[in-house]
């Protein structure tokens, strides 16, 4: 069994180097989505509050 180690070691490395950047990208969603969420619940808490002001 011949195996390329230079052919297996890029390999391994453009697969890690792939991983990285979508483990990266997926904690910039993460960030973004947590952003998201904070202002949406502030939202709907001055709506809350709008609400009860007019009952």
């Amino acid at each position: 069994m011949n195996i390329d180690l230079q052919t297996l070691q890029n390999s391994y490395a453009s697969k890690l180097g792939a991983l990285e950047a979508n483990n990266t990208l997926q904690a910039v969603q993460i960030d973004q989505l947590t952003k998201e969420n904070a202002d949406l619940k502030k939202q709907l808490e001055a709506k809350q509050a709008d609400t009860a002001k007019e009952d």
